[in-house]
């Protein structure tokens, strides 16, 4: 009985012993001091990973962005003062953006003082000269436009910014900055008596920072030596398929007789 009760005993100091054990007790004294009243440490999932380590690269020379580097590379020449002398210089400069690209070389008109010059962004796709530079369904509205307020087709000059169409029809910012410069430097030349610009982006071009979509009534385009009373309106394809737009250009168009008069 006695035997039995003391390996009982036995048994229950290893089963202690085995619980503590368990428990991460191996021994009853460490020399070595444990924060056992510190909380336990956050589970995995919610501790901050540490940053890996990022091996530092060598610094590299600061280049010029794409857009600064071809603006500075095919800056153009001083431009001509004279018109005839700027139209040739328009087809002989290769500087001019339009150098490489494809399609016929289509110029702004040779004519002085023309009483309206219809201005646009590019050619139409189709476009081979001057009198097919717009669309023909486009040229037909716009020259509908301006029988309504008394100018026949041959009255009006049209030109774009661009003398070629570029490739997929599309002009950054910074060419497009360049081809407005070089477009008010033709007005300023030519003089014309009024304009019509179709299109935001050539709005903005030549128009400059104090442009507004919404603005009502005539604007102007200031060539350095003057000013050219110009009509700001949308693109002739948006026009033609927006009532509202149309309705609007309409009735700015009213305005234009009073710059003859």
């Amino acid at each position: 009985m006695g035997e039995q009760y003391i390996r009982s005993l036995e048994e229950a100091v290893q089963s202690y012993a085995h619980w503590w054990r368990e428990a991460g007790l191996h021994t009853a004294i460490e020399h070595e001091p444990h924060g056992w009243r510190q909380a336990p440490a956050a589970p995995f999932w919610q501790r901050d990973a540490a940053p890996a380590p990022v091996a530092e690269r060598p610094a590299l020379p600061v280049q010029p962005r794409v857009a600064e580097a071809v603006a500075t590379r095919i800056a153009p020449t001083e431009m001509p003062a004279a018109l005839p002398a700027f139209l040739d210089w328009l087809t002989k400069d290769d500087t001019q953006p339009e150098t490489n690209w494809d399609g016929a070389t289509i110029l702004p008109p040779a004519q002085a003082g023309a009483k309206l010059l219809v201005l646009v962004e590019m050619p139409a796709m189709t476009a081979s000269d001057s009198a097919s530079l717009l669309d023909p369904s486009q040229r037909r509205f716009i020259e509908a436009m301006l029988g309504s307020i008394g100018i026949r087709a041959d009255d009006a000059g049209f030109a774009s910014l661009t003398m070629r169409r570029p490739p997929g029809g599309l002009l950054d910012e910074t060419t497009l900055g360049r081809l407005g410069a070089r477009m008010i430097h033709y007005l300023g030349l030519a003089r014309p008596q009024a304009t019509i610009v179709l299109g935001d982006r050539t709005s903005r071009a030549l128009i400059g920072p104090q442009w507004r979509p919404s603005a009502e009534g005539l604007q102007k385009i200031n060539h350095g030596e003057g000013t050219i009373d110009a009509l700001a309106l949308a693109s002739a394809e948006l026009l033609m398929s927006r009532p509202a737009a149309k309705a609007k250009s309409w009735r700015a168009l009213r305005l234009l007789p009073g710059v003859w008069n």
